[in-house]
């Protein structure tokens, strides 16, 4: 159906042709525009206040919430950290952990685990390791495993010992730190949130069993017990990444925290079902049905480390071949925790090279409930699918998937690719500059949406969550933080309602793409758009970008005291945008579109759009902004015909209505430099 361009009534043009200038000289001329200052254009907190929201509200989501105009340079910062990492896990798990205010910098005064790594390389590190295991495990390590460690450790790679001694005396401080995070809480807390995890749906924000485990876990010991881990795996992979060894060994050794297996360049299978403290394998293509993950409220630590082949980490056999959008019977597929999570504690996979597939329903691949989820995996075109719960999602901790390059395929439901709910960060970071598909599955309703019962709510890629209980039992709890960000390459996002940098219930969510052309389709809520208390940004590097949007809220949209926020950084973009949308503002909602240089194209019916907001509503609203800011630096664009307001060279504001809306955009032709601060 050919589309309307035109924007009905969107206020008469004034001031002139715009000047060149630096960017913060733009968003001052527009803000001019609208009636506005920087220090008026944001939300009144004693008003706000009186609306509640719940506890946990997180620092980060404060500081971009309350200055809006800070989200450029929010922006800027985040993607260049998780670039600083250089690939490795410690950083990543840092970054989340400080985004949910309860990180550490073990790193701050050298290397952490300076002392593991020097008893690591001692001729008996091996076996003192496990005593160490034992020990912290208050368990006395049985005389005839220590003879049979001894006698039988020969076969295995002296790197290979050496690089498992690193990890389990890491994995032996780890349980101490959760041992003690853990220590107020009571054992029927962890049963109810393990069986609700574990059942479908995998997350349940109307009866949230982490009430009480948000008041007794200790998060911040919790979290340095992850960040020791992450810096082991660094550790490890330093040790083990360049390794040339085709030597085929098995050494399986039981202890009171798990299994540690350790495999060689033979093609192996590891069944489900065993409680795993480590699996460290050389080489093979080979099967995983489990590990990585914690298997159970006891089980606290699991680590897989695969050195090299093309692995498949599938955790049931109903999905050896088969992408879980073709299950049928997909809601009833095993649950339980799997590569790459942590439920009450840590689970770890690291895969060094490869083309890898990760195939399991739920809790997987970089999540975590009360604890630290992480999957790495540095080379290789690999596939990723998931029903849930998935791919950097986090809940009261850190969720990170690291993919450091190939061409690789995300595919998920809900809650999942850059997911934060109640005082957890997930950060899906792909660092390489492959061909990258990201779904979140709109064809098969298993999630329908409330604003359409047509199409699934996705929470993905980049959303942040609270649960609302203002309506319902009261109870309610601030959203987290969900970030995914792309290096670069030629992306493909899709989504339902709610993704592409969304956030809902003073939850934050970041869509970061990076210098390729990207395609981004969604519905309802996506493109930096935000509901309830909440901010969504979205921010592209450059390339020639298109954004399809076909529903409501996009692309720089806030409605009900939130922010939605589009930067756009270089490029000749296409915009396909529904109504409220391209700096849109409803209900005390700011919205702001910024398109920083190239020729682009704006293609929109009627609706509120290009600099409009709609009006506040009554009581404490009447009295809190309403606001939609759209600017353009840069390039000769194209506009709605029916809008003449809107033009090259322009500043155009929405007409006085005596209500608190306000809405102003700005064209500036001449480049601009720097940014709001």
């Amino acid at each position: 159906m050919r589309r309307l361009v035109i924007v009905a009534a969107i206020c008469a043009a004034f001031g002139g042709a715009a000047t060149a200038g630096s960017g913060e000289d733009a968003w001052q001329r527009l803000l001019a525009g609208a009636g506005l200052t920087r220090e008026t254009c944001r939300f009144d907190l004693l008003d706000m206040a009186q609306y509640g929201g719940g506890g946990y509200r997180l620092a980060f989501f404060e500081a971009v919430h309350q200055d809006p105009l800070r989200v450029p340079f929010y922006g800027r910062i985040t993607r260049q950290g998780i670039a600083a990492s250089g690939g490795k896990v410690a950083p990543l798990v840092t970054l989340a952990a400080i985004r949910t205010g309860d990180g550490t910098r073990l790193d701050l005064l050298g290397d952490p685990l300076a002392a593991e790594a020097r008893q690591a390389d001692k001729p008996s590190s091996l076996l003192d390791a496990v005593r160490e295991v034992h020990r912290v495990a208050g368990k006395s390590m049985p005389e005839a495993l220590a003879k049979s460690i001894a006698s039988k450790q020969a076969s295995v790679p002296a790197d290979v010992r050496s690089a498992a001694a690193l990890m389990l005396r890491a994995s032996a401080r780890a349980w101490e730190w959760r041992k003690r995070a853990l220590a107020g809480v009571r054992p029927a807390d962890m049963a109810k949130l393990w069986a609700e995890v574990t059942t479908y749906p995998a997350d349940d924000p109307e009866d949230p069993a982490e009430d009480a485990l948000l008041a007794s876990v200790d998060r911040k010991r919790l979290l340095v017990g992850a960040e020791t881990l992450a810096f082991a795996l660094d550790a490890v992979r330093e040790r083990l990444g360049k390794r040339a060894g085709s030597e085929r060994f098995k050494l399986d050794m039981p202890t009171p925290l798990g299994e540690i297996r350790l495999r060689g360049a033979q093609s192996d299978t590891h069944e489900a079902g065993a409680a795993c403290l480590l699996i460290l394998d050389t080489g093979g293509d080979d099967t995983y049905r489990s590990g990585g993950a914690t298997a159970g409220p006891g089980h606290g630590i699991s680590v897989t480390v695969d050195v090299s082949g093309d692995d498949r980490y599938i955790s049931a056999p109903a999905l050896d071949r088969t992408p879980i959008s073709a299950v049928a019977n997909r809601k009833a597929l095993p649950r339980a925790p799997a590569f790459g999570c942590g439920v009450l504690g840590y689970g770890m996979v690291a895969d060094l090279a490869g083309n890898d597939a990760y195939r399991s329903a739920a809790n997987t691949q970089g999540a975590c409930a009360f604890g630290a989820g992480v999957l790495a995996d540095w080379a290789g075109d690999d596939t990723y699918d998931c029903h849930t719960a998935g791919q950097a999602s986090a809940l009261g901790g850190v969720g990170v998937l690291l993919d450091a390059g190939g061409a690789d395929t995300y595919r998920c439901f809900s809650y999942s690719q850059g997911y934060g709910s109640t005082a957890g960060c997930g950060i899906l970071a792909d660092l390489g500059t492959g061909d990258d598909t990201y779904e979140a599955n709109d064809a098969v309703l298993d999630f329908p949406s409330p604003q359409s019962a047509q199409h699934n709510v996705s929470m993905a890629q980049g959303a942040g969550y609270g649960r609302r209980a203002d309506y319902t039992d009261g109870h309610s709890l601030s959203g987290g933080i969900g970030i995914l960000m792309d290096a670069g390459g030629r992306n493909t996002f899709t989504c339902g309602v709610f993704g592409q940098g969304v956030g809902y219930w003073y939850g934050l969510g970041m869509l970061l793409t990076g210098p390729g052309a990207d395609a981004h389709t969604g519905q309802w809520y996506v493109q930096a758009a935000a509901a309830h208390f909440a901010v969504g940004i979205l921010d592209d590097e450059g390339g020639d970008d298109t954004y399809t949007a076909y529903m409501n809220m996009a692309q720089g949209a806030g409605h009900d005291f939130s922010v939605g926020f589009l930067t756009d950084r270089a490029g000749n973009d296409r915009h396909t945008a529904p109504n409220l949308s391209l700096g849109g503002g409803n209900a005390n909602g700011l919205g702001f579109l910024w398109d920083r240089s190239g020729d682009d194209a704006y293609t929109v019916g009627p609706s509120i759009t290009l600099g409009r907001a709609s009006a506040p509503g009554g009581g404490i609203r009447e009295r809190n902004l309403t606001l939609g800011l759209f600017l353009d630096t840069g390039g000769k664009d194209t506009y709605p015909n029916g809008a003449p307001s809107a033009k090259n060279d322009t500043l155009w504001s929405m007409p006085a209505t005596g209500t608190t809306s306000r809405g102003a955009g700005l064209d500036v032709e001449a480049p601009q430099t720097g940014e709001p601060q």
